[in-house]
């Protein structure tokens, strides 16, 4: 009777609609704009497409000499940018897996790469630094408008200001800087002493959000310029996550989730929401695209679906036998993608 009622404790599990297997450890994925293709890069440089509704693969691209570190797909387009180790950014057909042109980003890796909202304008960061491309004429295969100074580190992560073709963050040592592609210079600059790691909006705009190497989360209210630090993280960290209404903001560095409640004056004394079930460090956090499920990874290659404030405990899990690398959300929420350091591609049922 002891052992029934433990069982039924447990959360149900996550169903696997289907399974693929690329080649090596993925660690970037992405879903194209009209949902119908999943493109995952693999660390040692392939670049597979995938369909998403069947796992079919469609075709693998030999993607970067030396390894392929970041692929997003242009808004509203058929468009596959990646970004790679060998100095270059390379642009592919979705259709059909033909490289359309490549862009010179200098002699060192490649490791950042955003789109603006509506696809005008490509970032790109390598080491120290950061160039921005025009796209904004429908025939252009990418124009280098804009080579910003160099910065005093490697920039380590970049980010466009959500609804907007005018700002972009980039963050690294001693601080986060904000640019505009009309500009030469640093348009703001939000000083902080030590390492910047991951950099994240809120869908509104109102707060910009880095994880850092010390292990604290640094916010800035950005109307004010106002700053608050959380910290008593045991690891550093690289993981968050904001809800489509910009309430939430979901971070990682440990094996429980921590989610800030940043409505109203914000989430200073307030207690935030532990998502408390797994036992090694999470590497996915990812809310649904509206709403309020979350989902979650970890290095024991757990993934687990929560819902705020329904329970304490996760709705679902499934266990992928290898560490979660990535997440997202496909399939009007009601599916997620997986995938795993062995290179697994998978999609779970909620």
């Amino acid at each position: 009777m002891l052992g029934l009622a433990r069982d039924k404790a447990l959360p149900k599990r996550l169903d696997i609609e289907w399974e693929a297997r690329v080649s090596g450890h993925v660690i970037s994925l992405g879903l194209s704009p009209n949902g119908s293709m999943l493109a995952a890069a693999s660390a040692d440089g392939p670049i597979t497409l995938i369909a998403q509704d069947t796992g079919r693969i469609h075709i693998e691209m030999a993607g970067h000499n030396g390894g392929t570190a970041q692929v997003e797909w242009r808004p509203g387009a058929d468009t596959l940018a990646s970004a790679g180790m060998d100095g270059k950014v390379r642009l592919w057909k979705g259709a059909t897996g033909e490289q359309v042109t490549w862009l010179d980003c200098g002699t060192g890796w490649v490791e950042c790469l955003a789109w603006s909202p509506r696809g005008e304008y490509l970032a790109t960061a390598t080491g120290r630094r950061l160039r921005l491309w025009d796209f904004t004429d429908s025939n252009s295969e990418g124009r280098l408008i804009r080579e910003f100074p160099a910065q005093e580190s490697t920039i380590s992560d970049i980010g466009w200001k959500p609804g907007t073709e005018d700002v972009l963050a980039s963050c690294g040592l001693n601080g986060l800087s904000l640019w505009s592609p009309t500009g030469e210079t640093c348009t703001r600059h939000l000083p902080w002493i030590g390492s910047m790691l991951r950099l994240a909006w809120s869908p509104n705009g109102k707060y910009i959000v880095t994880g850092n190497q010390d292990s604290t989360i640094q916010f800035w209210l950005m109307e004010t310029g106002k700053e608050l630090r959380m910290w008593g993280y045991p690891s550093k960290i690289r993981e968050l996550a904001w809800d489509s209404k910009s309430r939430y903001l979901a971070t990682g560095g440990s094996a429980t989730g921590v989610v800030w409640d940043c409505s109203g004056k914000g989430p200073a004394g307030s207690k935030p929401l532990l998502l408390d079930f797994h036992a090694a460090l999470l590497t996915q956090l990812v809310f649904e695209n509206e709403g309020l499920m979350i989902a979650s990874g970890c290095q024991e290659g757990l993934v687990a679906v929560w819902r705020l404030g329904k329970d304490s405990r996760p709705m679902r899990t499934a266990h992928l036998g290898s560490a979660v690398t990535q997440l997202l959300w496909a399939g009007g929420n009601s599916r997620i993608v997986a995938a795993t350091a062995d290179g697994q591609v998978m999609v779970l049922r909620t």
